[in-house]
């Protein structure tokens, strides 16, 4: 009987390890590059999401519509609170860090996603709303159910 334990012991890292390669590629899910329509600037936007030294998952912008000012020059964080970071270029700014996949509500959870229009950053939690192709980025201060949802369409 006491063979059958040896057994059990010695295939649990097996079972355990292929747990986690689902659960890893359940989260790389996300992985990829996602366009957007922002209302307030009336341009298109593409967000590429890749996962962070840390293991969190993060996304900067890597395409714009309108790269530059009126002027030509490259479009940078001007509404950043932080001023030692207003000349920073929008083309290649992180703007959600922080999230985690969650395998049980299918989510990725506890994410910070900043708006360079206004300077903000909010909570956010995100999730496919169909087969894989667009995303719903729930923006939030303080409590998820009176937020925003965003959808952005995969395209890569």
């Amino acid at each position: 009987m006491w063979k059958g334990y040896i057994v059990l012991l010695l295939c649990l890292p097996v079972w355990v390890q292929a747990a986690d390669r689902k659960g890893k590629a359940a989260a790389d899910g996300i992985l990829g590059t996602y366009m957007i329509y922002e209302h307030r600037t009336q341009e298109t936007v593409h967000l590429s999401f890749y996962e962070a030294d840390n293991g969190d998952y993060e996304a900067r912008i890597v395409w714009m519509e309108q790269p530059t000012d009126d002027l030509g020059k490259p479009k940078t964080d001007v509404n950043n609170p932080r001023a030692m970071y207003r000349h920073i270029p929008l083309s290649h700014l992180v703007i959600v860090r922080g999230l985690r996949y969650d395998a049980k509500s299918g989510q990725w959870e506890n994410g910070r996603i900043y708006d360079p229009s206004s300077g903000k950053t909010y909570r956010c939690f995100i999730r496919f709303e169909d087969d894989n192709q667009t995303l719903r980025v729930k923006v939030y201060i303080g409590f998820r159910f009176l937020g925003r949802s965003l959808y952005w369409s995969r395209i890569s």
